[in-house]
């Protein structure tokens, strides 16, 4: 198979995988909804920022290191596989022990209790081993297994987590926790049989130390992501209460929809990208990225456009006020395709001090814009904020790539004209929101057909693939 076949299937293999296991939490969202209170869900939703922000820490992020080894192909990999491996064994127990001390301030932090705390870390180290093992499977391009795998997880996960839920009588949020560890554990037994086959548990002090070099710059990068997409929650939970929190917090699971394709197309473009970047091929990585994002832009404002309508009938009554934040949220999540058409460069130089301090800047502006804007706007404040500093983190990552490390051919007008159609999407929805429900229905099912038929006829997606 040609190189622009196996990325097409690629993201075929890595969309349809997504998009099954996002689908199947879709279905989910309703029953949920109905199963716990809002406060419950905003609870749930905390243990799940936990475990977001707390991974990076016990991980030591070293999963970035292992795919960027193979798809860089310059160190003997199983050795180098086998090393990681050892080195974070004997890195987690130092940590595991260390946060035994740090538990109750951090849990309050988090807005978490000091025994889901617990809970948190255990699950955190289950997850670093799993997420090894996947890195690898993308940097070798075995897209086929890697979907298998997260398939098999997630909705094994979700359907513990329904029946925990279905028969506890309180304390439904506890469900998360319970469902993790069975699964993660049950998985990592699979993936050491794995491991084994492609592994040599050989410790080599040289390539720990390159991949700490490497990985570790990247901890505040990660880190900041991962504060990006789940601080607001914190910050609505200490302000607004556990029930803002979990109504946000449906709104923002409905809006991650968008990142199916995104999540998608990246996966299956960065090995391509490395490849194209080592030819000094500018012009090709130029047309893709631009028709891939033009793409992108259609889909995220279709979903925008009927994002009304996604929330009526998958959230129960007492999620609706969830319905004027979902496009929101939406918009900020497509932003996330520009900021990595931006920020692969720099990982393609290595640079991941510079990948950190990009973020950092980012994630700085949304904490402030979070104190400020959630007490006056509420949870419309916290989704405003997460745009704000989606946008910036793209710019902030285009002035790296460009200005300092003058490797990045893709202009800013990719970030000015994208931003700009996803908030023309936003004002147009409002409007037909606005209307009668029939009326309203009517102009959006016109709207739909008619961009369905030009992209059709523009073919952007073939010359995608092609």
């Amino acid at each position: 198979m040609n190189a622009k076949n196996k990325t097409f299937k690629d993201f075929i293999n890595y969309f349809l995988g997504d998009l099954f296991v996002k689908g199947f939490m879709f279905i989910s969202l309703p029953l949920l909804s109905r199963i716990m209170t809002p406060e419950d869900y905003g609870r749930m939703s905390l243990i799940n920022s936990a475990i977001m922000i707390l991974y990076v820490f016990i991980s030591l992020n070293l999963q970035n290191a292992v795919i960027n080894a193979f798809m860089k192909n310059d160190v003997d990999f199983p050795v180098y596989l086998g090393t990681v491996l050892l080195g974070l064994t004997g890195a987690q127990f130092i940590l595991v022990v260390i946060s035994i001390y740090f538990a109750t301030p951090i849990s309050e932090l988090l807005s978490i209790s000091t025994d889901d705390f617990y809970w948190v870390v255990a699950i955190c180290v289950l997850l670093s081993y799993i997420y090894i093992y996947t890195s690898y499977l993308q940097g070798a391009r075995l897209s086929g297994n890697f979907v298998k795998l997260n398939i098999i997880s997630k909705v094994s996960e979700v359907i513990v987590i329904f029946s925990f839920a279905w028969f506890m009588a309180q304390d439904k949020y506890l469900s998360k926790i319970y469902a993790q560890l069975i699964i993660s554990s049950i998985l990592l037994l699979y993936i050491l049989v794995k491991l084994r086959k492609i592994t040599i548990f050989k410790f080599d002090l040289k390539y720990f130390i390159s991949a700490l070099a490497f990985s570790s710059p990247l901890i505040i990068h990660v880190l900041s992501n991962a504060l990006l997409s789940q601080v607001d929650r914190v910050f609505i939970a200490k302000m607004l209460g556990d029930e803002q929190a979990g109504i946000y917090s449906f709104a923002y699971n409905i809006g991650m929809c968008i990142l199916v394709v995104v999540m998608a197309w990246n996966s299956s473009w960065q090995p391509k990208l490395y490849k194209l970047l080592d030819q000094h091929d500018n012009k090709k990585i130029v047309s893709i990225i631009g028709k891939s994002s033009a793409l992108l832009a259609v889909i995220s404002f279709l979903t925008i456009l009927f994002s009304k309508q996604m929330v009526e009938i998958l959230a129960d009554e007492r999620y609706r006020d969830s319905i004027s934040v979902v496009p929101i949220i939406l918009i900020g999540n497509s932003l996330i395709h520009i900021y990595l058409s931006y920020v692969n460069f720099t990982f393609y130089m290595k640079k991941t001090v510079l990948v950190s301090v990009g973020t950092l800047f980012a994630v700085a502006i949304n904490i402030v814009l979070n104190y400020y804007l959630i007490p006056i706007y509420g949870i419309h404040g916290a989704a405003w904020a997460t745009v704000i500093a989606y946008f910036m983190l793209a710019f902030f990552h285009y002035i790296i790539a460009t200005l300092v490390l003058k490797i990045n051919p893709v202009s800013i007008n990719q970030l000015l004209w994208y931003s700009t159609l996803l908030l023309a999407s936003y004002f147009l929805v409002r409007y037909l929101d606005s209307l009668s429900f029939g009326l309203g229905l009517c102009l959006k099912l016109l709207i739909f057909i008619i961009v369905f038929f030009i992209v059709l006829k523009s073919k952007v997606y073939n010359e995608i693939k092609d």
